[in-house]
């Protein structure tokens, strides 16, 4: 068992390979008759053409790489499609990897799409391999997703997410309510996001008079994920000095914090406020609805998908960054601290 060659259509039709490979590209003339009874045997056999194979003649293989830190994202897999959809149009095909952002899975997934000749890569990276992205982003059209390498040499777009506005716009919202004990979720520390939007958090803070430092009392840390959300309101809970709102640092961080507030019987908003930066899938139909920082991520896989169309056809292209405005979404999560919280957990 295995493939079909384009030696055995040639022998099914009785005909030569070059007559095969004529019929297979059409750029070349075949009587009409003559290319019925290849394409027969080329459906009898179920012939599928080397794109490999073919790639090395073309110098393309109209695949564009898709790596995630997290596909379990549901941000991540709708700016996927959006993008998909407009590659779509101009014949590449997206193939989307996730690293679960771990450093070495993401350098092998990396190295892989490289050695399949990709044409490009989008990027939502871990914030580490930045000497390989750098060095991709010179053979390749690379776009970075939310998290960029402060690199000067690095070649490509950058498309960012306003992530201090975001969270500067966030932790206002709470401050305006009352709320001086904002417990905050943060991300990887080493990715760009989670650092602008820790300066957007301490921004908005040390203006209302409240210190935030590195030892800033309220902050929990691991990495963008849903476990990450829900460990931290078990070290919530177990705090002395309880906060009144939580600022979790994306969309999926809030639904593990969710998660866990839930198991806890803590209610919002009379115990906890919840904000977190970008929207949740169907937060309409949810009973607690956090207010988010919103970004469309269709725009923003819209966008993404134009870039990479444009960069193909000119790779001389200098480098561009993207920056759609987000916008602050009420739900009915929030409201002025009460601290019964506090009260009734101890």
């Amino acid at each position: 068992m295995g493939y079909a060659t384009l030696k055995d259509v040639a022998e099914r039709a009785e005909v030569s390979t070059a007559t095969v490979s004529r019929v297979i590209n059409g750029n070349s003339y075949v009587s009409p008759e003559l290319k019925e009874v290849v394409e027969r045997a080329i459906s009898e056999l179920g012939y599928v053409q080397n794109a490999v194979a073919k790639s090395l003649i073309t110098r393309t293989t109209h695949t564009i790489g898709y790596v995630t830190a997290d596909i379990a994202n549901p941000y991540m897999v709708t700016a996927a499609r959006a993008i998909e959809d407009v590659v779509h149009n101009h014949d590449y095909n997206l193939l989307m990897c996730s690293t679960n952002g771990d450093p070495k899975r993401e350098s092998q997934t990396l190295k892989m799409l490289m050695e399949r000749k990709v044409d490009a890569i989008v990027l939502n990276g871990s914030g580490f391999n930045k000497e390989m992205v750098v060095e991709m982003s010179k053979q390749i059209p690379v776009i970075l997703l939310h998290r960029n390498y402060a690199d000067p040499q690095f070649c490509g777009d950058y498309m960012g997410s306003d992530s201090r506005k975001g969270a500067e716009l966030l932790t206002k919202h709470l401050l305006a309510f009352g709320h001086e004990k904002i417990f905050i979720i943060k991300g990887a520390e080493q990715a760009s996001t989670h650092m602008e939007r820790f300066e957007g958090f301490a921004a908005a803070m040390n203006e209302a008079g409240i210190l935030v430092d590195k030892d800033y009392p309220f902050q929990y840390g691991c990495d963008f994920t849903f476990e990450c959300g829900y460990s931290a309101m078990e070290y919530l809970c177990n705090m002395a000095d309880k906060p009144t709102a939580i600022l979790a640092f994306n969309n999926t961080i809030a639904l593990g914090a969710l998660k866990g507030i839930h198991e806890n019987h803590i209610r919002v908003p009379e115990d906890l406020s919840v904000v977190c930066f970008n929207d949740i899938n169907y937060r309409e139909l949810m009973t607690v609805r956090p207010t988010v920082y919103s970004i469309d991520p269709t725009e923003v896989g819209n966008i993404v998908g134009t870039a990479l169309i444009e960069r193909l056809n000119d790779p001389t292209l200098p480098n561009r960054v993207f920056e759609p405005c987000g916008e602050l979404v009420a739900g009915n999560a929030v409201s002025a601290p009460t601290h019964s919280f506090g009260r009734r957990i101890t």
